[in-house]
Formats: C-alpha cells, structure tokens, sequence
C-alpha cells in the first residue's frame, strides 16, 4: 500500500497568494494509514505503532511485536521529545488502556492558524527521521550476522575433511561416567 502523503497547508484564504509562489509549506511522507473512526496509524518506526486520534485530541503508541526495554525506551523517548517540543502535555502521558501502550493528549492551540493534529503529525515525522539510522543499523548488523552464519568467509570457515579426526579430543575423558553422575569433569 503506498504511503499518504501529508501536507501541512495554511487556511484557506490565502491559498491564492501561495500558489503563485513557491510552495513554502513543509511536506512530509509516511506510511500511514486512515481508519473507518478517523484516527491516523503510522507504520514506520521499527519498534513501535502510532495511532494519532484527531478527535480526542490523543497519541497511543503500541509495540509492533514484544514489549521489551528496548521498545518501552522508544516509547518513552518519542514522548520526551514530544513534550519537549511542546506538543503533548506532560501530565497527560500514562499507559493506556491495551497492554504496553503508552498515550498523552495534546491540547487545542491558541493560534487558530494552528492544526494541532499536523502539528503531532509533523513532529512524529521529525522524531522518526532522528530515530530512523538507530533501527537501519540495527537490521544492517541483523543482516550482516545472518550473512556471517550462512555464508562465512574463507577465514572463517573450514572444508569438510580439513579438520584431522583424532582418537580423542578435548578435556573430557568420556570413558569416566562418574564424573558425570557426581556433577564435575
């Protein structure tokens, strides 16, 4: 599914003066779903679901698989930085209501000129784009093991037959039962 493209617009009446010039407003792209209730699902973060619901004027985040330290670190710094740039309310963040969410409302603006919901919208792009090269050098490091063990370098690897058998290897005398019944080799 192609993402939907966002596009943070002044109000309506000077819409006429902005198409002569260059458009000036910022443009982000995510991917992004709307659902039957209007709220917005964002997808891209590696650890985490955003689900921004325009109506309540509230931010859930879900885990995309296994809450761990790592995603509830994720989820705690996306709030931080929200707050931080003055979108969500402090006090209004707590975990929700399914398991390992997390949610804060953010407030109605004083500047009618203002969106509130582009406003979380444009802030949860800027907060994915600084967490985007964590999560692109973590799959690159998963790659690269998965490629280490499936396809080991000549250095790392041996022919079959390389390795001399001898009559016996290692530490462990196995003609000593006892010293496995008794717990010590």
């Amino acid at each position: 599914m192609p993402p939907i493209k966002i596009k943070i617009t002044p109000d309506a009446q000077g819409a006429e003066e902005i198409e002569e010039q260059e458009p000036s407003h910022p443009q982000i792209s995510l991917n992004a779903r709307k659902t039957i209730d209007g709220k917005i699902m964002i997808m891209d973060h590696i650890d985490i679901d955003i689900v921004i619901d325009p109506e309540a004027k509230k931010i859930i985040t879900f885990p995309k698989n296994v809450m761990s330290d790592e995603v509830y670190e994720t989820q705690n710094n996306y709030f931080e930085f929200l707050v931080k740039k003055g979108v969500v309310d402090r006090a209004s963040v707590h975990s929700g209501d399914v398991f390992a969410s997390i949610q804060g409302t953010y407030p109605d603006p004083i500047d009618e000129g203002i969106s509130s919901t582009q406003l979380a919208l444009l802030s949860t792009y800027k907060f994915i784009e600084i967490d985007r090269p964590r999560f692109e050098a973590e799959e690159r490091y998963e790659e690269d093991i998965e490629d280490w063990y499936t396809e080991p370098d000549a250095e790392d690897s041996t022919a079959l037959g390389e390795v001399p058998e001898e009559p016996e290897k290692g530490t462990i005398n196995p003609n000593n039962p006892w010293a496995y019944y008794s717990g010590y080799a």
